[in-house]
């Protein structure tokens, strides 16, 4: 079965570490305060210091001051209990910021496994190296750098095409049944968040895979370019979009949702709460979102502001149900500490945590669905019948 465009785009791109993640704020580094006269004198510290010296003197298993350091922090954020509090080491933070960059190495095209277990291409980035190198959508790989891809997962695929840039891939692809070998030069990549496209009826489909660092941006050119082509109404996609970034969300979600609130943030300290508001201009025109059970965090912001704000209307399956905000925090070294610091409240006051949003259109998502596709797609279909309604009964 064909999976959309969003998903392939994140088989290389890699996704949102987590489901559901929201970044309200991205702070400076924390300061260092000094250790509290209290903790120091107390029995649990110094507890901490006897395994710490027990550890590097009397443990047979290797091990430096900067792992046993790292293990006491990931220790502490995980008695949170909390599975979207995280103490990222250097490299798993840099790791998070390449993805919400949407930044990668590879060669710049989206990948599809079908039902026989064959991986084409079903996009190729325009001005990438695949694209210079001739390859088009529907090119079917065969095999990386000499080795058959036959039976191989998706993600395997996917790791063997990207490496470091201005290395080497070579693929043998089949087009047309006609086999032939193509080597590109891996470079880094910006992957879009945002696939638009011109439905029938005029109707503009975005699909956005999730709320990167460029998200806004790519949402609002988008939508300028349907408005270009005479779109008269809206299909949003976000089904399966995990969230990211609030203020990429609050950017696109003005495109829809006329100035006024969106979300409300609040925090341990009530007088950091915050009401966020779209600057619009917002649409007049029908809009629907389709969502599924892995519409989350800044997605589901989205969302609700466009069903509540009266917008527009939600269409699919309930959503995961993420009301909770994360701040990202720069830490001594390159590492960073991800804490969850604030709940948020949707336009007219609920709190979605564990609950999600459920739509005004409650649609099945078949298996044998092809997002996306009209026709095959019974989510977007009913969409589709709801917009054309409403532009009936306007008289467009």
């Amino acid at each position: 079965m064909r999976e959309r465009v969003a998903w392939m785009a994140a088989v290389l791109a890699a996704g949102l570490a987590g489901a559901g993640i929201t970044w309200a704020v991205m702070r400076g580094p924390a300061a260092e305060p000094p250790l509290p006269p209290g903790l120091a004198a107390s029995p649990a510290f110094s507890r901490f210091l006897t395994v710490y010296g027990d550890i590097r003197h009397e443990a047979i298993w290797p091990n430096t001051p900067t792992s046993l350091l790292d293990g006491a922090i990931q220790g502490m954020v995980a008695s949170l209990s909390d599975p979207f509090s995280v103490y990222l080491t250097p490299k798993a933070a840099q790791a998070l910021n390449q993805e919400l960059d949407s930044t990668l190495s590879g060669i710049g095209v989206a990948l599809d496994e079908t039902a026989a277990g064959h991986f084409v291409i079903l996009q190729v980035f325009p001005g990438t190296p695949a694209a210079h190198a001739g390859l088009r959508p529907d090119d079917q790989i065969l095999a990386v750098d000499g080795r058959t891809v036959a039976g191989e997962t998706a993600d395997a695929v996917a790791a063997a095409i990207r490496g470091p840039a201005g290395t080497a891939v070579t693929l043998t692809v089949s087009r047309g049944g006609v086999e032939r070998t193509v080597t590109v030069h891996r470079a880094t990549i910006q992957v879009p968040t945002v696939f638009p496209r011109m439905l029938p009826g005029h109707v503009g489909y975005l699909a956005v895979t999730e709320f990167g660092y460029r998200t806004g941006g790519e949402v609002l050119a988008a939508v300028r370019q349907l408005d270009q082509e005479g779109a008269r109404a809206y299909v949003v996609d976000l089904r399966n979009n995990p969230g990211g970034s609030l203020a990429e969300c609050l950017q696109a979600v003005s495109a829809f949702v006329p100035p006024g609130p969106v979300v409300r943030l609040e925090y341990k300290e009530a007088s950091l709460d915050r009401t966020y508001d779209s600057t619009g201009p917002g649409t007049t025109r029908p809009v629907a979102v389709l969502v599924n059970q892995d519409t989350a965090s800044a997605a589901e912001i989205f969302a609700a502001a466009v069903a509540q704000r009266h917008v527009g209307i939600l269409v699919g399956t309930r959503t995961y149900g993420k009301g909770i905000v994360q701040q990202l925090i720069p830490l001594s070294g390159g590492a960073s500490l991800k804490l969850t610091v604030a709940k948020y409240l949707t336009p007219d006051g609920s709190d979605i945590e564990h609950r999600g949003l459920v739509p005004n259109l409650v649609v099945p998502e078949p298996k044998t669905a092809v997002p996306g596709v009209v026709g095959q797609d019974p989510q977007l279909d009913r969409a589709l019948a709801w917009i054309q309604g409403r532009l009936d009964r306007a008289g467009h």
